[in-house]
């Protein structure tokens, strides 16, 4: 991944170094999307961070002050949620470059008085990831939260794309997401959690960037299991002694691990079986020891008086009874009717509803005279969790010189896609070993330089009288005041092998 493309003016304008910064605030203050630029002189410090969150996505947040002896920016109409824009340029005369979308936090606009007749307004900043994640609140309860047959990402086949289908949810169509295509399966997804988490998950176990970046809401790419050739990932700047004042180098011991063990539910397509059968007491037996299930006045069974709940399940090679999380190409009411097998009667289903549930059928029997039942059986294609599927994987050398550090981790989106001869979860597993086993440092990085179009995930250098440094940025800082030089800081983790 690489810096943001920008105009060369401004290319040449942050080499050369001479000319401040400059921010422009955007507010959409009739919430139309008439944006109303707040008045320059007017913003007094600005400050910016972007991160990779640990749970894998990037997200940035931003805070303003603006003064506001007259009251201007009093708006009654704006509070939180209104979108604002952040661009910056250099100078005069050179193009804005929009670098930001955000929505102001639940504080709204603060209204600050100070002595005298000071007054500021204060407005805190979050980006669409902050939305995602309280999509929980007012989640929309008729809309499907199983997703079954998907692939990871294919924005040419939406329908089938866990990715599209989760930011549906959100409202993001397919023209608000910038993805590659991944074309690992998923049998079965249910989603638990809000939205932001959900993609979060999936970035970590693709491997892959996750961002609400300017250029769309959405940006779901850079994998290495993606079919497109990953873009040209060279270093994007250069530090020099020339153009920064802080350096610090610091070990990262907390991110050394030479054990890494995956514990996952896996959910496993099985092929069309008996997926439910009657077996509720009381219960006789024949003389040929047969069991039979009398439907007999006065007797009158659950699933005779009102709908039951026919939950599917199988019995496997080991004898063990498993739930069944979702089931297709099930019997028709005909042939589930078929199934029956009785003597007396005859019986015959009054309700019967596959198409509710996924994981249960509601039914209804009905008898026209007493009888005995010796079968009742639905048949389908179920997906079952093969429960705790583990991969351990450790590096012997690292054990002997370090002693056992081992990261235990579980997940919702692996799968028993070949990736490179193995399943994409074991992959996963040795990529994730390879990187943990590298000794990395973390570099900060500060200067006056104005690297707005910096992001987080790309690859810079940082050239000293004695060595040259690599890494990828992983936390930056934008900070802004009017009567001070403009400072970018960057937390940037060391470059190890390529994986």
């Amino acid at each position: 991944m690489k810096f943001y493309e920008i105009d060369n003016a401004l290319i040449e304008a942050i080499e050369t170094g001479d000319k401040p910064v400059r921010v422009r605030i955007d507010i959409d203050f009739t919430g139309d999307g008439s944006f109303e630029s707040v008045f320059e002189q007017d913003i007094l410090e600005a400050d910016f961070y972007g991160l990779k969150e640990a749970a894998g996505g990037t997200s940035a947040r931003g805070e303003v002050l603006l003064v506001n002896p007259q009251g201007i920016y009093s708006y009654t109409g704006a509070g939180p949620g209104t979108k604002v824009k952040v661009s910056f340029s250099l100078g005069e005369g050179l193009p804005w470059f929009e670098r930001f979308i955000f929505y102001i936090d639940d504080n709204g606009l603060q209204d600050i008085r100070g002595p005298g007749r000071k007054r500021f307004v204060l407005l805190g900043l979050r980006d669409l990831s902050a939305k995602l994640r309280k999509t929980d609140e007012s989640r929309d309860w008729t809309a499907s939260a199983v997703f079954t047959y998907s692939v990871i990402c294919d924005k040419t086949q939406p329908e089938k794309s866990l990715v599209h289908g989760i930011a549906q949810r959100a409202g993001l169509g397919v023209t608000d997401i910038d993805c590659s295509t991944i074309p690992v399966t998923l049998p079965y997804v249910r989603l638990k959690k809000d939205i932001w988490t959900e993609l979060s998950e999936l970035a970590t176990a693709c491997r892959c960037h996750l961002e609400c970046a300017p250029e769309k809401p959405l940006v779901f790419a850079h994998s290495p299991y993606q079919t497109e050739p990953l873009q040209d990932d060279d270093y994007s700047y250069t530090f020099t002694g020339g153009n920064i004042f802080y350096l610090r180098k610091t070990a990262k011991a907390e991110q050394y691990r030479n054990t890494v063990r995956l514990k996952i539910n896996l959910p496993v397509i099985l092929e069309k079986q008996e997926i439910w059968g009657y077996d509720e007491t009381p219960v006789l037996y024949d003389d040929d020891l047969q069991a039979h299930y009398p439907f007999k006045a006065p007797l009158v069974r659950e699933i005779e008086a009102g709908p039951y709940e026919a939950r599917y399940r199988i019995i496997d090679g080991s004898g063990k009874e498993r739930s069944v999380v979702f089931a297709d190409d099930i019997d028709t009411q005909g042939e589930a009717e078929n199934h029956l097998e009785y003597e007396g009667g005859p019986l015959s289903y009054s309700i019967y509803d596959v198409t509710t549930h996924t994981d249960r059928a509601i039914l209804t029997l009905r008898k026209e005279a007493d009888c005995d039942l010796y079968k009742a059986a639905i048949y389908g294609k179920p997906i079952v969790l093969d429960l705790n599927r583990s991969c351990f994987l450790r590096d012997d050398d690292g054990i002997a010189s370090y002693g056992t550090a081992a990261l235990n981790i579980s997940g919702s989106y692996f799968s028993e896609y070949e990736i490179n001869g193995k399943s994409h979860y074991e992959d996963w597993v040795c990529r994730e070993l390879a990187e943990r086993i590298q000794n990395k440092r973390e570099f900060t990085v500060k200067t006056h330089r104005g690297l707005f179009n910096a992001r987080v995930g790309a690859k810079v250098q940082i050239q000293t009288q004695r060595e040259l440094l690599r890494g990828t940025i992983n936390t930056f800082t934008f900070r802004y005041r009017k009567h001070e030089a403009f400072q970018s800081s960057f937390h940037i983790t060391e470059t190890g092998n390529e994986n």
